[in-house]
């Protein structure tokens, strides 16, 4: 008898803590995939497992925040823990009434399947909610253009670095910082045939904007892959570096 309870003792302690759900309350949602919960009067940051929606400031960011708002919301629910990330925030399943809120979210078309760390073998059902969403043209999907939100935090950072590197520009002497206008926006301008007497390019800024597209795949036309090369950062539209983008596919 003593020897089975030590047999059943090390079964337990040999299971994984994380196999374990623990009971919470949600108390605030910081984005679509990112929830802060209260477990034993402690504050717990939840990043959602296995997904990824839009961040907050890219377009459908705020509409991915509201649906995880309205599921989960002040309501009861169970996590179970898979990680712990390097901001230290808690990498979990999350339950609501039984159901998984990752797999909602999925299904509602308001999240990716993050490809790098989903590794569960439910992940293979989570491919199939996610392709049925894209179908049904749901949530992100009834765009014709969708940027995964991995691609545009690259935008993003990279964006920012140039912002922090741009020389001063000494005027009328005194130093420029490019407040009024950045140094990146003046090269830009430089660059674009025909910016001087506003033809062509003017035409062009006024249809396109930089959205934090980057790929030849996420264009519909060479005009456009054209603007994004020369006016936007973190484009990976010119593999030979030769000034014209997406040569196989729009700029033949």
């Amino acid at each position: 008898m003593r020897c089975s309870r030590h047999i059943l003792l090390f079964l337990l302690l040999a299971i994984p803590a994380t196999c374990f759900s623990w009971p919470a309350k949600v108390v605030s949602v910081a984005d679509g995939d990112t929830i802060t919960v209260l477990h034993q009067s402690q504050r717990k940051e939840i990043r959602l497992y296995g997904i990824d929606c839009p961040e907050i400031g890219q377009d459908q960011g705020e509409q991915a925040k509201a649906l995880t708002s309205a599921l989960v919301a002040g309501r009861n629910v169970e996590v179970e823990q898979k990680d712990v990330d390097q901001h230290g925030r808690v990498v979990g399943l999350v339950k609501v009434d039984g159901q998984s809120l990752n797999e909602l979210i999925i299904q509602n078309g308001y999240a990716w399947v993050y490809r790098q760390f989903c590794k569960e073998k439910f992940c293979f059902n989570w491919f199939k909610s996610e392709k049925l969403a894209k179908q049904q043209k749901k949530g992100i999907w009834a765009n014709s253009i969708v940027v995964p939100p991995w691609e545009w935090r690259v935008t993003q950072r990279e964006s920012k670095t140039e912002e922090d590197t741009a020389p001063v520009i000494i005027m009328g002497g005194q130093p420029n910082t490019g407040s009024e206008e950045s140094f990146m926006s003046k090269l830009g301008k430089a660059l674009t045939p025909g910016s001087g007497s506003g033809g062509g390019s003017s035409a062009s800024k006024a249809q396109y904007r930089c959205d934090g597209r980057t790929h030849c795949s996420q264009m519909t036309s060479c005009e456009e892959a054209t603007f994004f090369l020369r006016n936007c950062p973190g484009t990976k539209m010119d593999g030979n570096n030769d000034g014209v983008p997406c040569e196989r596919q729009w700029c033949h």
